[in-house]
């Protein structure tokens, strides 16, 4: 890999965190953020619109009102206008409901109260949602996960080719497979290589998804030309996963999640915390450049002279940028009632209630300041 341009962590020589810092934060150094982002121009509307759908759809779902509420603060309703920012507003909505709702099911995975309680159990509510997703006769209609699945099924399927409505349904299949291999690994506290791990979370993750409605808010379809986007949607794919693994550390390490690639590199390879979190920022920047590399590529070649080939690999770069946008301002990895300032470096605690993104560490005696 080239220089790497992102700061690093502020580490001795050795390569050992500070006498002060405790090893319940680390640094998170600044990621390159080499891609464009921006906020759909509806993004608030769109926001509060999927929070009533999220309530009218899948409120039972919570145990209570104050569950719910815990949830919509967390802002998931933005990830969809920050994904698809030049998407008619429209299909910007469905796709922000999409994301609420799969962020529903792996809000659930993680809750040993619930979805994540057990496997076998997990596989079969799965089922029911898959039987009836594309509109199948037959399975539970009282399942709020079964009837926001055939609401979001009746409203994007018809702007799909006959294509990416089969992906549609493989994503969802993908995705819930991915989700049964998270609660298994947590059951019987495995913790996998890197690549079963990165092998999980593409499915876990939610990636053939996220390409379909990244090609669903442009208006394309990239079916037949998959294989030929195999680079791009590698290091895409990575990129994500690796970001998304780093800015929820805090989150997943506080639910004990075994399938996250800074628990492989703390628990299977043997490195300290903030040495597996420099280690990753490091691959943040090798798999974005690459992304970037790859995608200048196909515009170079022939697929570059097609329009919806240019049209799809600007709107990935907005998802991919958009994404990490979210990630920085989500409650959902920063405690309830945290209120994003727009830093994206500094220390971060892994135990306060509601934490930011600070210059220095806590002090020795770990009270906040």
């Amino acid at each position: 890999m080239g220089h790497v341009l992102h700061a690093q962590s502020p580490l001795t020589e050795a390569g050992s965190p500070p006498a002060e810092a405790s090893p319940t934060e680390f640094f998170l150094p600044e990621l390159p953020r080499l891609l464009p982002f921006a906020y759909h121009p509806n993004a608030a509307q769109i926001e509060f619109a999927s929070n009533g759908w999220v309530r009218t759809m899948l409120g039972e779902c919570f145990a209570g009102e104050e569950h719910l509420l815990f949830f919509l603060r967390q802002r998931n309703g933005l990830y969809g206008p920050l994904t698809v920012p030049y998407a008619i507003e429209q299909r910007a909505r469905d796709i922000a409901d999409w994301y609420q709702y799969v962020t529903v099911i792996d809000s659930f995975v993680s809750d040993r109260s619930a979805l994540g309680a057990s496997d076998g159990r997990a596989r079969e509510a799965f089922a029911a949602i898959l039987a009836d997703f594309n509109g199948a006769t037959g399975t539970r209609t009282d399942d709020p996960y079964v009837r926001a699945g055939k609401d979001l099924w009746r409203r994007i399927s018809p702007g799909l080719s006959a294509g990416q409505v089969r992906r549609f349904a493989a994503s969802l299949d993908a995705f819930l497979h991915g989700c049964t291999a998270e609660i298994r690994a947590k059951l019987v506290n495995e913790v996998p290589d890197y690549e079963s791990c990165l092998a999980v979370r593409m499915e876990s993750f939610g990636c053939d998804f996220i390409e379909l409605m990244t090609e669903y808010g442009a208006g394309v379809d990239m079916t037949d030309l998959i294989p030929r986007l195999g680079e791009v949607h590698l290091h895409c794919r990575r990129q994500m996963i690796i970001i998304n693994d780093l800015l929820s550390w805090r989150k997943e390490h506080a639910q004990d999640d075994k399938m996250t690639v800074v628990r492989v590199l703390i628990e299977r390879e043997g490195l300290g915390l903030q040495q597996a979190v420099d280690r990753l920022c490091e691959l943040v920047e090798r798999h974005e450049r690459a992304y970037i590399a790859a995608r200048d590529a196909v515009l170079e070649g022939p697929l570059g002279e097609r329009a919806d080939v240019r049209t799809y690999l600007s709107a990935l770069d907005h998802m991919m940028g958009g994404s990490q946008e979210f990630e920085y301002l989500t409650p959902r990895y920063f405690g309830d009632g945290s209120v994003w300032d727009g830093t994206t470096s500094g220390w971060v605690d892994l135990h306060a209630p509601v934490t930011r993104f600070r210059s220095e560490p806590h002090s020795p005696e770990g009270s906040a300041a």
